[in-house]
């Protein structure tokens, strides 16, 4: 505990009068220092939260959590049967047989590679109902199609406008074999965030890309399955397994931590990355508390020669200083805190406000994946910061309040 006269001598030296003011300027640029640090990292660290969580979160849900495909690109009403049935309905909460190719998109001189996405209806429950952004779902499933709104602006298209699509089917004539085609009406536009999904995506009826593709009725080359924990989906994973293997049936699957196992593994390392690196902004910063204090240390020789003459021993001046060291510590985390935090929360009014300044946008959804600057705040990471920077704090204090004891009395007041 401090004593009375030892919290005096800390508020003096920590709030100087301008004729020794030393103190407090070299307090302030500690101060700002430790602060700007911090903010740094709780910023940076909840965009990368937030990127990390809505990127996942946009390629689950489009992707579905696991996929059944077949060795033979074809999968029959029967194998779906036999497989639906032997899998525990509690296990997965909707599913979706759907068929699926590549594709090209042509609009007058403009054309683009795309993938083909079709299924049986498009109903509430489906992810697509909530993202169309101007038109309809489909309504005649023989002329219908859905495209992506980056999409629809490269190639100039709208709701209502025609365009054609082509795909790597052919049909024989006297000419030879040529690709096949066919011209749609554009329904709807979808806006699904994810910049890769809402340029390279077109959503078409399955009766309309089984006609296409050629196949029968009832057969389809792909089953979406969705699960209600999508961290758990292995355990739905090895159950369809294992009915694969029991059933002989000529199928295999691949979850979404399979397909994505790269890009998830990649945003936690630069994450782990970006806190060492921002780490060291308070290291620097915690630097001028040790620079600052020795050398208030060599300026106060006098004043701490006088305290030791009067009876104020080692530990109280030990005490003294450290508590300074401490205090500009604790009071650069707090505000870093108060600063990251207040910063995040209103992170996608700054950025609105800096591309109108600037006149260009400082995210582009072509580079970044999403449309917006996500963020999101973590309670844990949050007190991690806090302690680390103030624990930093009190190891950069320990020397010089140590040396600050072994100021030799006679030796002060005779060089004075």
């Amino acid at each position: 505990m401090l004593s009375k006269s030892e919290r005096l001598l800390i508020f003096r030296f920590l709030f100087s009068k301008k004729s020794d003011g030393y103190v407090s300027i070299f307090a302030w640029f500690s101060i700002v220092g430790i602060s700007l640090g911090v903010a740094a990292i709780i910023i940076v660290m909840s965009v990368m939260n937030g990127f990390r969580i809505d990127l996942t979160n946009r390629i689950i849900g489009l992707n579905s959590h696991l996929n059944i495909y077949s060795f033979d690109e074809i999968i029959n009403k029967k194998q779906i049967n036999a497989l639906i049935s032997n899998i525990d309905n509690s296990s997965f909460i909707n599913h979706y047989k759907i068929l699926e190719s590549n594709g090209l998109i042509i609009k007058d001189n403009e054309s683009k590679g795309v993938l083909i996405k079709g299924y049986d209806e498009y109903n509430s429950n489906h992810y697509l109902y909530s993202a169309i952004k101007s038109g309809s779902l489909i309504n005649n499933p023989k002329n219908d199609i859905i495209i992506g709104d980056s999409l629809a602006s490269q190639l100039g298209v709208s709701v209502g406008d025609k365009i054609k699509i082509a795909i790597p089917k052919t049909d024989k004539t006297i000419l030879g074999n040529i690709p096949r085609f066919k011209t749609l009406d554009v329904v709807g536009v979808f806006d699904l965030g994810l910049y890769e999904y809402d340029s390279n995506l077109i959503f078409l009826s399955s009766t309309l890309v089984r006609k296409l593709l050629l196949y029968e009725n009832d057969d389809y080359n792909k089953i979406e399955f969705f699960v209600e924990i999508p961290k758990e989906v292995d355990l739905l994973k090895n159950n369809i397994v294992n009915i694969i293997s029991d059933l002989q049936l000529s199928l295999y699957s691949v979850s979404w931590k399979d397909t994505n196992q790269t890009l998830i593994n990649a945003l936690k390392v630069e994450k782990n990355v970006m806190f060492i690196i921002l780490s060291l902004i308070i290291l620097v910063a915690s630097l001028n508390i040790i620079s600052g204090l020795i050398i208030f240390v060599k300026e106060k020789k006098k004043d701490i020669g006088i305290l030791k003459t009067m009876g104020m021993t080692n530990n109280s001046i030990i005490k003294i200083f450290f508590t300074i060291g401490i205090s500009i510590g604790f009071i650069g985390s707090l505000t870093g805190l108060i600063l990251g935090v207040i910063f995040t929360i209103n992170i996608k009014k700054i950025q609105n406000v800096l591309e109108n300044i600037l006149g260009t946008k400082l995210f582009s959804e072509e580079i970044y994946y999403l449309s917006s600057l996500p963020s999101k705040i973590s309670i844990n990471e949050i007190i991690y910061v806090l302690f680390t920077a103030i624990a930093i704090s009190i190891i950069s204090t320990i020397f010089p309040a140590l040396s600050s004891a072994k100021v030799d009395p006679i030796k002060s007041l005779r060089s004075e």
